[in-house]
């Protein structure tokens, strides 16, 4: 398994940890759909993180190159296109695929 997988399950097994001690809390009453708001937190965080990383490389090697076109990505990341003007990134955790338009642009939900 990739470090990204490990690190996803241990993201699943810290959310599924917060919502049952919310649960035992006195006052508090959680649900499954604030617990899976909370897995959807943290997922999120890690994905805008990877997309972070993504777009840095990226920078870098329009710096290097004066293009986009070529850069060197983590495993869990695939440059779908790229010229000197723009990419797109993706990247895939289940049946989960993200990406986003560059630069500038925002993880959004679907494939490039």
């Amino acid at each position: 398994m990739s470090a990204r997988t490990w690190f996803s399950i241990g993201l699943a097994v810290a959310a599924v940890a917060l919502g049952g001690w919310r649960m035992l809390l006195p006052g508090t009453e959680s649900t499954s759909k604030e617990v899976g708001d909370d897995v959807s937190a943290m997922l999120s965080t890690t994905t805008r993180a990877a997309f972070t990383g993504a777009a840095a490389s990226l920078d870098a090697q329009r710096n290097a190159t004066g293009s986009y076109a070529g850069a060197q990505l983590t495993s869990d990341m695939t440059l779908v296109r790229a010229d000197a003007t723009s990419y797109c990134v993706q990247t895939q955790v289940g049946s989960l695929v993200e990406h986003e338009a560059g630069p500038g642009g925002s993880p959004e939900a679907g494939p490039c």
